[in-house]
């Protein structure tokens, strides 16, 4: 079930991002709206000059011509066009796909995260550091599509479990880093448990076997001031941690391995 978190406004910078592709070809239908719109205006013009250059007696014969010339060119010529535009368009968005969404897990690259954040530099809330526990005894033993799908499994889990205003980032190998936007002290080390939790409980099928994996998490707050990879470097230190005191637990840099608040939080 879905997590409960606060519920952010959404930014100028989110609201922007809607905006960003210049494309105005992007379906078959935008296509069909430019060829005649470029076909009206073309007949409009050639109506125009006919009148303003062709003796008025000859307007009937003149003007009949002009238009169907005139309405076959702009219709071929603007087809060709169009068909370009969406042809670029939908070539570009398999391009940011490549880009930006991790092949394996639809996550969010490494790339992603870092120009997403960069374009939110005053943001606040909660960086995880996701670590798959014990990855590499599973390739061993399954093989690696077993991997993979582990890998998918815990992508997805992460994503049904964070809104859309989170990212969800596959970091490299089995690590992923998660930024949940507006979350502080007060919910971070419980939604981090959560994640944990439903991980611990969940169970994916690869082939005829049924997978079953824990993660260790470490989390670190980034202020408004503090640089994202600084958050970053905090949350893989308190994974670090979370590691060595046994895996599969939370560990946020706030707090001492009993729960108490540290005092440098």
């Amino acid at each position: 079930m879905p997590m409960t978190m606060p519920k952010i406004a959404q930014r100028p910078a989110d609201r922007r991002r809607a905006f960003r592709n210049p494309d105005f070809v992007r379906s078959h239908r935008d296509a069909w709206l430019v060829v005649i719109a470029i076909t009206v205006v073309v007949d409009i013009v050639v109506l125009i000059l006919v009148a303003n250059i062709a003796p008025r007696e000859e307007w009937s014969l003149d003007l009949t011509l002009s238009l169907v010339v005139a309405t076959f060119l702009s219709l071929f010529f603007s087809t060709i066009m169009a068909r370009q535009t969406l042809r670029n368009h939908h070539l570009a968005q398999e391009l940011g796909q490549l880009l930006e969404r991790d092949r394996l897990t639809d996550a969010a690259t490494r790339d992603c995260f870092f120009k997403r954040m960069n374009e939110a530099p005053d943001a606040y809330g909660l960086s995880l550091m996701i670590d798959i526990d014990h990855f590499k005894s599973i390739n061993d033993t399954h093989g690696h599509s077993a991997g993979d799908a582990v890998i998918r499994h815990v992508a997805q889990i992460l994503k049904k479990n964070c809104r859309s205003l989170d990212i969800v980032c596959r970091y490299g190998g089995e690590e992923f880093v998660v930024f949940l936007f507006g979350v502080g002290q007060e919910d971070g080390l419980q939604i981090a448990e959560r994640i944990r939790k439903v991980i611990e409980r969940a169970a994916t099928q690869h082939e005829d076997k049924t997978l079953r994996v824990t993660v260790s998490i470490g989390g670190s707050l980034k202020e408004r001031a503090k640089e994202v990879e600084r958050s970053i470097k905090e949350a893989d230190d308190a994974l670090y941690k979370a590691k060595a005191l046994g895996r599969n637990r939370s560990i946020m840099t706030w707090l001492q391995p009993d729960g108490s608040v540290s005092n440098a939080a």
